[in-house]
């Protein structure tokens, strides 16, 4: 039948006019489920989940940057927070530990008011800041999303480190949520090509005339609050006072803009900028006041120790490649292939015919986008001390970058016109598949898995405290690990659980021939444990003749030197285990309880499980007590 006479037919064309209608009325649904509320509300969701589900350990800086000084400010210095080095000497803003302080605060209070049991009341406290570093991922995927919208429409992609990391509470975690939320907010159109030829892109493109249409007119005609734009500059100058080295960003993305805006669109943002920095600045010089009792700039504090006296290349130096060769495949797993994809499509020159109306707009966000990624790693890459956590605040953009390829690549393009209206056909399902699984595969493993130990030892502490009789004794733990191998007080909670464990603070103010022969507590352990247990720990409980000389530090009477006393409970990796037995088989210690912490570690001293020995003078029991954690 000729295609005429099918479109003149009468039912064909009410069947046609039906599917169009369904489409539509699918669409309209679709469109609906997907409002900007109702997609915060589900990553809220996603986010809560993916915080109350992580068990394992990745930084100590998530517990001792952050939740040991809110711990300190809420609960007192004699609540047994541990507070590091970098806070003595004033290098760290105060503003990350005091939300979670007012966390803390409101906890305690609601917890007391309602007479909750102090295992209910410790389990909340611990639950706390992991609620709130939810949100505060929530909100950094939405604006990942909205920024996502206004480049490509609604692509987005996402790898394993979201939720292996994003629900930390790391000051890299916030810094990038108000990264990705101040990129959100950032005027891409006016300092893109400045007010006179944005008005001609507006007018040329009904999608950019619908997203400009609240901002054409320049700073000086907003009557409303606070702008989008002072929002946005806002959150890059807290993100800066957060962590210093976040000024890179903005300093090669305002640059950029800069060069391409006019005069008064520039004197305007300059204006703005040091407006908004400032009441930021006045704003954590009142709140480090407050924390410190002193008048200090910890910005200023964190670049002399860390650059003038060269302390960060104490915990580890890296080759200058390392970001391109180990921190981008970590962070990208196999969204890695697709944000290279998304760089070469975003720095390659493209046609005039390619550039018009709103591709114009897109194509230079991209640039911005893609150029301030290589900046900020080129100038992190001469700095000796790498991290991936501190790229970490690079992960929505190249989110960004990548979620076009992996549109193109795994979705079908419609063939024709009246395609467009159906649902996107997925194709390669096989390799999709397989990189999904991959994806939920590392990140099960790394949030439930991989060092899951050191996080389960300190429940196991801590609920040994609970059921003790009478209630509310003093309980005394050691740790024998490298530092910081374990959260602390934010674990442990209660202030009767004496715990002391090995430092390892840098050699501050020390000239250079002293901090070359520096030696830090854990590193003199590691190095002899049975010269340190003489010269820096008292004598072992129960001491008793030994009958061979590796065991003759038991003899050793204790005096008004010794730094730390035996206690009750020792905590150590199963690497130390054969030394352990070795130098305290004579003691009242017997192993009664371990568990597993991870199946390899790229620290030889951190490997195996975690084991837990309890000290028992009276040896009633003739075989030692041993629960395997799970």
């Amino acid at each position: 039948m000729p295609s005429q006479e099918i479109d003149q037919d009468p039912k064909l064309l009410e069947s046609k006019h039906e599917r169009r209608a369904a489409n539509r009325h699918v669409d309209s649904a679709a469109a609906q489920a997907a409002s900007p509320q109702n997609v915060f509300l589900f990553l809220l969701a996603f986010r809560i989940l993916n915080a109350l589900s992580i068990r394992t350990f990745f930084q100590p800086d998530e517990y001792f940057q952050s939740l040991e000084p809110a711990w300190e400010m809420v609960f007192g210095g004699e609540s047994g927070a541990w507070i590091t080095w970098e806070w003595k000497h004033q290098l760290r803003s105060s503003i990350h530990p005091a939300m979670f302080a007012g966390v803390y605060t409101v906890t305690s209070y609601l917890a007391n008011l309602a007479h909750l049991s102090t295992h209910t009341r410790a389990e909340l406290l611990i639950a706390g800041p992991k609620i709130l570093q939810a949100v505060i991922a929530a909100y950094g995927d939405y604006y990942t999303w909205r920024l996502a919208k206004q480049v490509y429409g609604h692509e987005s992609v996402i790898a394993w480190t979201a939720w292996f990391c994003s629900t930390r509470t790391l000051s890299n975690c916030l810094e990038t949520t108000w990264t990705i939320v101040a990129l959100s907010l950032w005027p891409w159109e006016r300092l893109l090509v400045g007010v006179k030829n944005l008005q001609f892109l507006v007018y040329s493109t009904s999608r950019i005339r619908e997203a400009s249409r609240l901002r054409i007119e320049g700073y000086e005609a907003h009557q409303q609050g606070i702008t989008k734009e002072h929002m946005s500059l806002t959150l890059a100058a807290m993100a800066c006072v957060l962590r210093p080295t976040n000024l890179l960003l903005w300093l090669s993305l305002a640059g950029f803009g800069l060069l391409r805006a006019n005069v008064r669109t520039t004197a305007i943002l300059i204006r703005e900028a040091l407006l908004c920095g400032s009441l930021v600045l006045v704003f954590s010089a009142l709140v480090d006041r407050l924390y410190y009792q002193a008048w200090t700039f910890p910005p200023l504090r964190f670049l002399y120790f860390n650059l003038a006296q060269s302390l960060a290349i104490l915990y580890g130096k890296n080759d200058w490649h390392y970001y391109l060769s180990q921190g981008f495949p970590l962070l990208l797993t196999t969204a890695l292939p697709f944000a290279i994809v998304g760089f070469w499509q975003a720095l390659r020159p493209q046609s005039h015919a390619e550039l018009r109306g709103a591709n114009f707009l897109i194509k230079s966000i991209r640039v911005q986008l893609a150029i301030t990624t290589t900046v900020v790693s080129a100038v992190l890459s001469l700095v000796s001390h790498k991290e991936v956590r501190f790229i970490y605040p690079l992960l929505p953009i190249l989110h960004i970058l990548a979620a076009k390829p992996v549109a193109q690549f795994f979705i079908a393009t419609p063939a024709s016109p009246a395609q467009h209206q159906t649902s996107p056909q997925l194709r390669r399902k096989p390799l999709f598949i397989t990189f999904l699984a991959i994806n939920l595969i590392i990140a099960w493993y790394t949030a439930s898995v991989h060092q899951s130990g050191v996080i389960s030892v300190m429940d196991h502490l801590r609920h040994t405290y609970e059921q003790q009789t009478p209630p509310h004794r003093n309980m005394t733990v050691g740790f024998l690990m490298p530092c910081h191998s374990t959260p602390w007080r934010s674990h442990l909670v209660y202030s009767n659980i004496h715990a002391w464990a090995l430092g390892c603070e840098p050699p501050v103010n020390l000239n250079s021939s002293e901090r070359v022969s520096y030696v830090d507590e854990a590193d003199r352990f590691y190095a002899d444990p049975l010269s340190f247990m003489r010269t820096e720990m008292a004598a072992p409980p129960q001491q008793r003749r030994s009958s061979t000389g590796s065991a003759q530090f038991i003899n050793r009477e204790p005096d008004d030197t010794v730094k730390k006393q035996w206690p009750v409970y020792l905590v150590f990796f199963e690497q130390l285990e054969e030394t352990m037995t070795l130098l305290l088989q004579r003691s009242g210690y017997k192993e009664y309880w371990r568990v597993f912490n991870s199946h390899w570690h790229d620290d030889w001293r951190r490997k195996g499980d975690v084991i837990v020995w309890r000290l028992d003078l009276r040896r009633k029991r003739s075989g030692k007590e041993r629960h395997v954690g799970g």
